[in-house]
Formats: structure tokens, C-alpha cells, sequence
């Protein structure tokens, strides 16, 4: 799936996401996860005890958001017992690989725009410009998730490589 297919799923599957929820997947397509992952020791600290706290749930274990890289949800994970420590070993290896830049992050955000104007989006067009025109003024840098996305979805994932996770034999792992 191209990126445009990626955002109009996230779209469906997601009817909460606002203008600040869509430049957090544009941001996590054009730039994987290396933002995330300056301290190891406490990024491995952060993630087990995330990975306790949410209840194993029969969900989608990915939701793809780009041609590069997937959300893997640490509740279907759980569900399926597959070890913590594989996702975390996926999601550290995503992250230690540079990728993307700044122009791939506008033609992310241009491409969201198309969608947004076609009424593809939870949300209208003028909310949109609202917040990115504020969001490219500010530096475009790394955001959270909205507190409406927060409250109606309660997302816990990890931003993987979707040729890393392709490359796991995840149908072989003993539980």
C-alpha cells in the first residue's frame, strides 16, 4: 500500500484522529522511529512497563501507515504471547536506521491534505489548515497523539519496520 491508501485506512479504522493525529502518522511514516530511541536503558524501561500495563486483546497486530513502516499494537502482541523482548529488539532495530526527511514529511502532509479536502477525514478542512500551518511554523517536530484520540482509542504501539517484521517468523514463535 502507498502512503495515501495507509492514511485512508487509518482514516476508517480510526474515526476519533484529528488534524494533530494525522501529522503523528505522517511524521512516524516519513520518519520511522529514530525520534524515540536517544536512551536505550530508558526507552527498555518505558516499553516493559507500557507492555504490562495494557490488556492482551484479539486486534490487528499491525495497522501499516506507510510502504516503510507498521504500528504494531503491543495488546494484540500480548494476546498472541509472543516475547516482549523480540518486539522491543524489532522496534530498537527500526529505530537505530536513519530514514526520511523533511521533504518526504510535505509530501506526507500534501498527500493528507488530498484526502482531507475529499472528505476522507474525521474532520474539516479548515480545522486541518488550522493546525498545520501552525505545526510547519513551529518546525515541524515530533507530536503526541490528540487527547480525543487518546481517551477513544487507547493506542499502545511500536513503530516497526515492515521488512524487519516480514522477515520474523512470527507463525513459528513458540508460546
Amino acid at each position: 500500500m502507498d502512503f495515501k491508501e495507509c492514511l485512508a485506512v487509518q482514516f476508517r479504522i480510526h474515526p476519533s484522529m484529528q488534524p494533530q493525529d494525522v501529522v503523528k502518522v505522517c511524521y512516524q511514516a516519513a520518519f520511522g522511529a529514530e525520534h524515540l530511541l536517544e536512551d536505550v536503558n530508558a526507552a527498555r524501561e518505558y516499553f516493559f512497563s507500557e507492555y504490562e500495563s495494557v490488556p492482551a486483546r484479539n486486534i490487528s497486530l499491525y495497522e501499516e501507515i506507510s510502504p516503510d513502516f507498521c504500528r504494531v499494537n503491543l495488546s494484540a502482541w500480548k494476546a498472541k504471547e509472543f516475547p516482549a523482548d523480540l518486539l522491543f529488539e524489532l522496534f530498537c532495530r527500526t529505530a537505530a536506521t536513519p530514514h526520511g526527511s523533511k521533504e518526504l514529511m510535505l509530501e506526507y502532509l500534501s498527500l493528507a491534505e488530498e484526502l482531507i479536502y475529499r472528505g476522507k477525514a474525521p474532520f474539516t478542512a479548515e480545522k486541518w489548515h488550522t493546525y498545520v500551518d501552525k505545526y510547519i511554523n513551529d518546525g515541524m517536530k515530533a507530536v503526541h497523539h490528540s487527547q480525543e484520540y487518546r481517551e477513544k482509542e487507547c493506542p499502545s504501539y511500536r513503530i516497526i519496520s515492515t521488512r524487519l517484521l516480514s522477515l520474523v517468523p512470527l507463525s513459528d514463535i513458540k508460546k
